[in-house]
């Protein structure tokens, strides 16, 4: 075939006959090795422009770096052997745990599977929370179709599942003032793309409803549509109405293999036994692509794409930013991956700032540099020159599931029947999601002969009941609250305001919870600048009394994070008779049985007032 003679020559090249492509089965192929992988990258964005074969798959090996490997769940049981449900959702990310709230509307049996701890750990619990207008995106691809449907369900669904969702609208500038003429003059693309509402705004409007916004930036254009919502109160939400439902939820599951028999998905494998499903739904995200292998049904391929972003501290938010501040055309786009960025005002008041951009080899690597917060608060300052990096009281960093073809991937199996793929979910996949769980259900629902067949779930509820927030309710009603419940009197974390009660009530609800990260998403205590100094032993406490568990065995987040080794003065005693430094081990001398000492004491010292403070029991 002409594209795929005229491709090979091309690659030959650009990488010296060390990848070649072929067609298997109508999609096109890259194998061969290259020592980058960024080289790999570019050899697959090559393959795919102007590809007229339904789908693309990177076979090239890098033998320069070798990919982390990937983080597995300590557990090992049989708790879902012999489990035959009639749909198995892999991926407990925002799309995941829509697709199963969806789903939970029919007579199915479902279950949803997590290689976590906790749902929304990787890419869902990892950006701005920005529910985008759809700008910046191809009309004729399925991000633009599922960006501007679900864009348009947000209200009604936020209101349903009592989550906070604000459509503070977004401005777009461009750092080039050449543009700023001709903005006026695009009300007939956006009209035609069909995001409506779009304006010009002027310095004056900026300054007024910006006002820390860079004086100098003379015009950008207004996007009414674009909204903020905090993404893993999303993710939980829609869990918790889903497991409301009649859905099934294991944590710390991860699929192993899958066998397959004539097209068909037989078993599926797992860590904690092998579930024999009707239907697979693969919402694996960075994951995707290896499930499919696993199931015979991969044409598509997944780069991760890294990005960082930072949390500044409330107190400055009034000063920076109301709204979505959007930068196009940035000088650092080129030269520190930045792709403009933004400047998010979130739903709790935090300002959130970044990302940045860059391709990498591993699908789990959510370290952060000190370097890329810098190159990302420099960049941000431009648009609001308030802006510091001293503000910054947090940061973090995400996984972004990219295919080469730059779009979503909702589809039915190719070359296996009971499979559907919700793959290559990047951003704007948090507006997506809503749209995509009602086509992904609706492929589901083919399988079985259609809605008509499988009938309603006479018991479905679309609401859920938001976790009570005394920021929320005024004086009186705190009052009322307090002498119910006293626990709602005891502030835990100062910095947030949050009760024991609180705490209290998100252990106690129907998705489980028992870290103290898991606390922190869901109530906030630690989110402040002193990162829960203060509150992070009173809610290890708090979780340990309510589950009936030893402080010791309390994690902040997966396995291997625990938090207490024991005792701190038998701890210290210890390591006053034998201590180590710089690799050196030898007996410890007065001088520093004594500092050691001094510390356990102080330690002891500091738990008492906390305790004091609290005014309830901490328990040894």
């Amino acid at each position: 075939m002409p594209f795929l003679r005229s491709l090979n020559s091309k690659l030959k090249k650009m990488f010296d006959g060390q990848v070649a492509a072929h067609v298997d089965g109508g999609c096109l192929v890259l194998s061969g090795e290259l020592e980058r992988w960024s080289d790999i990258v570019v050899a697959g964005k090559t393959a795919i422009e102007k590809s007229p074969y339904f789908g693309f798959v990177n076979d090239v090996e890098c033998t320069g770096e070798k990919a982390m490997p990937v983080r597995k769940p300590r557990v090992e049981d049989s708790a879902l052997e012999w489990e035959e449900p009639d749909v198995l959702i892999i991926g407990g990310g925002v799309v995941g745990c829509a697709i199963a709230r969806e789903l939970s509307k029919y007579k199915l049996s479902i279950l949803l599977v997590e290689k976590e701890h906790d749902l929304a750990i990787q890419a869902s619990g990892r950006n701005l929370g920005v529910v985008q207008s759809g700008n910046g995106l191809n009309k004729g691809s399925q991000k633009y179709r599922f960006t501007r449907q679900g864009n348009a369900m947000y209200e009604s669904l936020c209101g349903d599942l009592g989550v906070d969702f604000t459509r503070t609208g977004q401005y777009v500038y461009y750092t080039k003032r050449i543009w700023d003429p001709f903005l006026s003059l695009t009300a007939l693309y956006w009209k035609w793309m069909g995001i409506k509402g779009v304006r010009v705004a002027r310095r004056d409007e900026l300054k007024r409803n910006e006002p820390g916004i860079n004086h100098n930036i003379g015009a950008a254009l207004f996007f009414p549509a674009t909204g903020i919502v905090n993404p893993f109160d999303l993710a939980i939400a829609y869990a918790e109405n889903a497991t409301q439902n009649g859905v099934v939820l294991s944590l710390n599951t991860m699929v192993q293999s899958i066998s397959v028999e004539d097209g068909i998905i037989k078993s599926v494998k797992t860590n904690r036994g092998t579930i024999q499903p009707k239907v697979v739904v693969n919402a694996a995200g960075v994951f995707c692509d290896i499930i499919a292998a696993m199931a015979g049904d991969r044409f598509y391929s997944i780069h991760p794409v890294k990005g960082t972003a930072a949390v500044l501290d409330k107190k400055y938010s009034d000063d920076l930013v109301q709204t979505v501040i959007t930068t196009r055309g940035a000088v650092s786009a080129k030269r520190k991956h930045t792709k403009g960025g933004s400047v998010v005002r979130t739903t709790y008041g935090n300002t959130l700032i970044g990302p940045d951009n860059f391709e990498t080899i591993h699908r789990e690597d959510f370290s952060t540099s000190p370097y890329n917060i810098r190159d990302i608060a420099a960049a941000q300052a431009r648009s609001v020159p308030e802006l510091d990096e001293k503000q910054i009281i947090a940061y973090f960093a995400g996984i972004s599931a990219a295919t080469y073809e730059e779009d979503f991937i909702v589809s039915k199996g190719k070359y296996v029947a009971n499979i559907v793929h919700a793959a290559g979910i990047q951003i704007p996949g948090l507006t997506a999601a809503p749209a995509i769980s009602e086509e992904v259900a609706q492929m589901v629902l083919d399988f079985f002969g259609g809605e008509s067949t499988i009938g309603d779930n006479p018991e479905f509820n679309p609401t859920r009941v938001a976790p009570l927030r005394l920021t929320d309710v005024d004086d009186d009603t705190r009052a009322e609250l307090i002498e119910s419940n006293p626990d709602y009197g005891i502030i835990v974390c100062r910095c947030e305001e949050i009760s024991k009660g609180e705490i209290i009530n998100a252990l106690r609800r129907n998705v489980r919870c028992d870290t103290l990260d898991g606390v922190k998403k869901r109530v906030r205590p630690g989110m402040g600048r002193c990162h829960g100094s203060y509150c992070g032993p009173l809610v290890l406490d708090i979780i340990a009394t309510e589950k009936r568990l030893a402080p010791q065995n309390i994690r902040k987040s997966g396995s291997g994070s625990e938090k207490v080794f024991g005792n701190s003065k038998s701890i210290m005693q210890k390591k006053s008779d034998s201590y180590s430094f710089s690799g050196r081990e030898g007996k410890a001398d007065s001088e520093t049985t004594a500092l050691l000492q001094k510390r356990a004491q102080q330690m002891q010292d500091a738990k008492d007032r906390m305790r004091k403070d609290a005014e309830y029991d901490v328990d040894e």
